[in-house]
């Protein structure tokens, strides 16, 4: 009897200590190599490897948060830009694989910190429509002593950083290949090289002419 008691002793023993505490999800690999590309006062524009996977969830705010109490983003993308942060302020991102029925990957992160809000890279304004048609959207912006242009553009309610970009140099331009009787939403930025990027003009949101 003795003999038996110790043996279930031990047997517990051994399968209490062997427990694996290892969180790491092995059927979805983590991003790596986070990198902060861009920020400013109100945005940061960051970057990662895949690491395998090919779909991706960002949650980020202040820092100190607690996971699960920021804002959340999910894309496709190997990058994405943040807008709408508060100047002077410390932020933390958490980045990880988003492998559906696989479940997550387990976190990277990086630290941050925006800008003073300064005027050296004039915002756009006067972000008009034009004209537009089934497939088509031609708009213009009032420069502001600006010469060049990132537009971003997506379905109307898309998350500023994972839409369609283009660079332009005049302070006109045709988005074209668009579906008909659909909804956009459109952003213009100044692109001011070594000085970085401005803040996003107001939306302008148009609707597509049906076939």
């Amino acid at each position: 009897m003795k003999k038996l008691l110790w043996l279930a002793l031990a047997c517990a023993f051994l399968f209490g200590c062997s427990k694996d505490e290892d969180t790491t999800n092995r059927n979805c690999d983590k991003p790596v190599n986070l990198s902060i590309d861009q920020v400013n006062s109100t945005s940061v524009f960051f970057s990662w490897d895949t690491g395998g996977e090919s779909a991706f969830e960002a949650e980020y705010g202040e820092r100190g948060f607690s996971l699960g109490s920021g804002s959340v983003v999910q894309t496709s993308q190997q990058e994405l830009l943040i807008d709408g942060l508060n100047p002077l302020t410390d932020y933390e991102i958490f980045l990880r694989s988003n492998c559906g029925s696989d479940g997550f990957s387990s976190y990277i992160s990086a630290l941050f910190r925006t800008l003073e809000l300064t005027e050296i890279c004039n915002t756009p304004t006067n972000l008009v429509l034009v004209a537009v048609d089934s497939n088509s959207i031609e708009l213009s912006w009032d420069e502001n002593n600006e010469t060049a242009w990132e537009l971003e553009y997506g379905p109307n309610g898309f998350v500023i950083g994972t839409g369609t970009r283009v660079s332009v140099a005049q302070s006109n331009f045709e988005i074209t290949g668009l579906a008909a009787s659909t909804t956009y939403e459109i952003y213009a930025r100044a692109d001011c090289g070594i000085d970085g990027f401005s803040e996003f003009s107001d939306q302008l949101v148009v609707t597509t002419d049906g076939q």
